[in-house]
């Protein structure tokens, strides 16, 4: 294996293709469609996360600019190794950044591409505040997909004393009913209560969530081994009945 390139033409992409059909696993691939019931059984291969994070990394130790602009999507793997690759790249500007992102974040389409895509944008640590702003447009769109991939954003680097507040009113604002959408929703509200614990509970008892969205919050909250199990037994008091 050797994918550490200076410029990628489509034989060399082909070999990667080859390469991932190689390393797939039927039994993985099995389990895998189960839990990703949106995605195309067809489409996945069966290939596992360590080996596509292998795999994107020596991809980006070349040039992974040339690698994104002759990638495609046939196949599971390929989006998900896209969307790795890309949180890799070393960026010059923001704008170089927030256009890699939003190419992206275009083709996310299940759960799963969208959180290890939105784990792995280590550079957002380089552009906090302005992305943070940027991402407002997924928030304010009516795609479900890019919805999500704002709030796990948020999840993933912005549940702390600065931001919390902000990211608790965008999460409220927040009206799509889909369900991974709600259930991204109850996931950072759960997580803010153990990271930010005071203002987050301020707003559990103050909210504008749907009770279906705010009694996931509660069991996300009696879920998570950060929380102690005197906040859990009064979080359950808090659930809603119709």
């Amino acid at each position: 294996m050797n994918f550490q390139l200076n410029e990628w033409s489509s034989a060399d992409y082909f070999r990667l293709t080859e390469f991932l059909k190689s390393e797939a696993d039927p039994k993985y691939r099995d389990f895998h469609s189960s839990l990703v019931p949106n995605a195309e059984k067809n489409s996945i291969l069966g290939v596992r996360m360590p080996k596509l994070r292998e795999i994107a990394k020596e991809i980006a130790k070349g040039n992974a600019l040339s690698y994104l602009s002759i990638s495609s999507s046939n196949f599971y793997e390929e989006r998900m190794l896209r969307g790795i690759v890309t949180g890799l790249v070393k960026t010059q500007s923001f704008d170089e950044f927030a256009y890699l992102c939003d190419t992206f974040v275009n083709e996310i389409d299940n759960w799963a591409i969208c959180d290890c895509f939105c784990s792995g944008l280590k550079q957002i640590k380089k552009y906090k505040s302005e992305y943070f702003d940027h991402i407002q447009k997924y928030l304010n769109c009516n795609d479900d997909w890019k919805i999500r991939a704002a709030l796990v954003i948020m999840i993933d680097y912005y549940l702390d004393d600065e931001y919390i507040e902000r990211v608790l009113c965008r999460c409220d604002e927040v009206k799509s009913t889909a369900y991974y959408v709600s259930m991204a929703q109850a996931w950072l509200v759960a997580t803010a209560a153990a990271k930010c614990r005071d203002v987050t509970m301020a707003y559990i008892h103050k909210n504008s969530l749907d009770d279906e969205t705010f009694n996931k919050v509660i069991q996300k909250c009696v879920e998570s081994r950060r929380i102690d199990c005197e906040t859990k037994e009064y979080l359950k008091s808090l659930k809603r009945y119709k």
